[in-house]
């Protein structure tokens, strides 16, 4: 019975409860969506950071980890391999050799750090083979050995390029950019630009400025290109401490969500490699492991430093905390938000249902005199609030879900804010990810929301004297 006359009284005035229904819609939608983009976001970040980065353990010789030279290699190879070859959890590693190189173009140099793998490991430990955006991962018989560098690095190489050339015109999609600004380009010419900068300023001259400020960007993106099997020369020192001086052709240009990563790693096969190092096939820097997931990745990372205490082994935990510290927090900070909405709403709710107590006076003194007890009148307030926040709290959820699942497959682009967001290693792509925990945790917060609000009005009821309360007009 209270739980039915608590429902009707909450439709007894249909405008003002809308207006806070609406509301809460709102705020458990805007609520929901941050927390979504966040923990997408985060995740991505997470993902990304092993996946590509550091994968979820290393081992290393704790000499190398303390200055990198090239004749600190791990301590007992044949063990550790063996280790890992019969330990459960570990699925797959990649053996590395990793050296410190100066790279140089016909055009500009830059300082990278050459990774020598085993090109089919590699694949089962990274997902590097899966970003490439020009070019080929390892394969064919070349003469001049290959080497993949990222998109940042190409940049600094000047192997970036563009040129507004015949064919590119003529494959323009004529939808997006208008036939007028199709002519205006062809006025550019052939030219080879190396430089951004330099075919910016050839655009903004060829254009007129509201062109520019709309298309820019993206003839940019559609003109550019990068200069492939292009020769580097890489300067290198191997293990007796002689000058090396070996050349590899461009065949592959990756590109991650850390830009930072892409402009500091090469990838070379390490048996080429070794032929300027003079290490040995069983002279390894490092060796990444993966595992089958975050968790059991970190407690083979502490069990293989059991196993092989001569070698310094981490787990990604160690190995980038501050990825770590992004997978323990993104929930929180998402509910911090989601605290902050319902913590605003709260007072509109309060209003609502403090008007509803002050107009009801004589009808709670009538409830009273006839025996309802303080304690159902403090209910029956109490069930109102929490029907209350709980239409637009579960209304809010279901769109949000709607709109969440929809996201989560076609993403939400930050494009305008890609290269800032790259700086710091995420992507400018986001898949919003919203769990059913998540969802019931704001349910329960939501119905908390809607009793601690009630507490107020439903006090102020209870002072009430009946008597005087039915002398109320």
């Amino acid at each position: 019975m209270i739980l039915s006359i608590s429902w009707k009284n909450v439709w007894r005035n249909k405008t003002r409860s809308l207006v806070v229904v609406i509301s809460l819609v709102l705020g458990i939608f805007g609520g929901i969506m941050a927390l979504g983009i966040m923990q997408g976001w985060l995740a991505q970040r997470v993902h990304d950071g092993i996946y590509k980065e550091v994968s979820h353990a290393q081992i290393h010789n704790p000499q190398f980890m303390l200055n990198e030279e090239l004749q600190h290699t791990i301590i007992n190879y044949d063990k550790v391999v063996a280790v890992l070859d019969t330990m459960k959890g570990v699925v797959a590693y990649s053996q590395r050799v990793k050296v410190f190189s100066m790279v140089q173009s016909d055009w500009a140099a830059t300082g990278l750090v050459i990774k020598g793998i085993d090109p089919d490991k590699e694949k089962t430990v990274t997902e590097i083979y899966q970003t490439l955006v020009e070019g080929e991962y390892f394969g064919g018989n070349h003469k001049i050995p290959s080497i993949i560098i990222g998109s940042k690095a190409a940049e600094s190489l000047k192997l970036l390029n563009y040129q507004v050339t015949k064919e590119k015109i003529d494959s323009i999609n004529t939808d997006i950019f208008p036939q007028v600004l199709i002519e205006k380009l062809k006025r550019i010419g052939d030219k080879r630009f190396r430089k951004d900068k330099d075919f910016r300023l050839a655009l903004k001259e060829a254009l007129s400025p509201e062109e520019f400020e709309v298309h820019s960007e993206s003839l940019i993106k559609y003109f550019s290109f990068y200069r492939m099997n292009t020769s580097l020369r890489i300067t290198i020192q191997d293990k007796n401490g002689v000058i090396q001086n070996p050349v590899f052709k461009v065949r592959g240009i990756y590109k991650t969500s850390n830009s930072m990563y892409d402009g500091m790693f090469a990838f070379v096969d390490r048996k080429q490699l070794n032929q300027y190092t003079e290490l040995n096939d069983n002279e390894i820097h490092e060796i990444a492991i993966i595992s089958n997931d975050n968790e059991s990745g970190a407690k083979v990372g502490d069990k293989l430093a059991e196993y092989i205490p001569e070698n310094s082994t981490m787990s990604w935990i160690k190995l980038s905390p501050e990825i770590a510290m992004f997978n323990e927090f993104s929930a929180i900070m998402g509910y911090i938000y989601v605290g902050i909405i319902l913590f605003a709403l709260a007072f509109g709710i309060i209003n609502t249902m403090m008007m509803s107590v002050l107009e009801r006076f004589k009808e709670l003194g009538m409830l009273m005199a006839i025996g309802m007890n303080r304690f159902k009148v403090f209910g029956m307030i109490m069930l109102e609030s929490v029907f209350l926040s709980l239409t637009g709290g579960l209304l809010g959820m279901l769109i949000s879900g709607i709109v969440v699942s929809v996201l989560s497959r076609t993403g939400i682009n930050f494009g305008m804010w890609a290269e800032g967001l790259e700086a710091i290693g995420y992507s400018s792509m986001i898949y919003p990810i919203v769990t059913i925990t998540n969802y019931i945790s704001i349910a329960i917060l939501v119905v908390i929301t809607g009793m601690v609000a009630s507490i107020w009005p439903a006090r102020r009821a209870l002072k009430l004297n009946p008597a005087e309360a039915l002398r109320t007009e």
